[in-house]
């Protein structure tokens, strides 16, 4: 016997669909608002996660991103040869310090976000309050659901 399905799930998995090509489009993107800055797409998400949350451990870094830890050490060296971040005692780990945004990884950083956002602001104005919303709610029901898929960030697995 075949199982019925859901009413909206061929919605759904055309919206699985869209997030491949519109995640590349939204790298691409924010990798042009990142020209002459020396910062990548890779480093700007290093920077958001500290300014969000404060000083952070590479590990914990890696967690927050999902990505491996020696990723985000290359990440994190580059951004402290740009004095963009500062490094700083790790009470808890006296091997592994704290980064931080320096005064000018803040100043970079918030140009980032401030053309990032004229961008955002032109396609928002295309919806309601509401549809994002809602948007928002599909796409953390999803990830909620497919939790268990998720890598371990000091391991992760190839998607090929």
């Amino acid at each position: 016997m075949i199982k019925a399905r859901h009413q909206n799930s061929d919605e759904l998995y055309e919206v699985i669909r869209l997030i491949r090509p519109v995640h590349r489009r939204l790298a691409r993107a924010v990798e042009a608002k990142l020209d002459g800055t020396g910062v990548s797409v890779g480093m700007r998400a290093v920077m958001e996660v500290l300014e969000e949350a404060g000083a952070l451990s590479v590990p914990d870094i890696g967690r927050s991103l999902f990505l491996a830890r020696q990723q985000i050490q290359l990440m994190v060296n580059e951004l402290e040869q740009l004095g963009l971040l500062e490094r700083r005692p790790n009470p808890a780990h006296k091997r592994s310090p704290l980064f931080a945004l320096s005064g000018r990884g803040q100043d970079v950083f918030g140009e980032i976000r401030s053309k990032e956002n004229d961008e955002i602001d032109a396609v928002s104005a295309h919806f309601s309050k509401e549809e994002v919303q809602a948007t928002q709610r599909v796409l953390c029901a999803m990830l909620d659901h497919f939790a268990e898929f998720e890598d371990d960030p000091d391991r992760p697995r190839g998607l090929e």
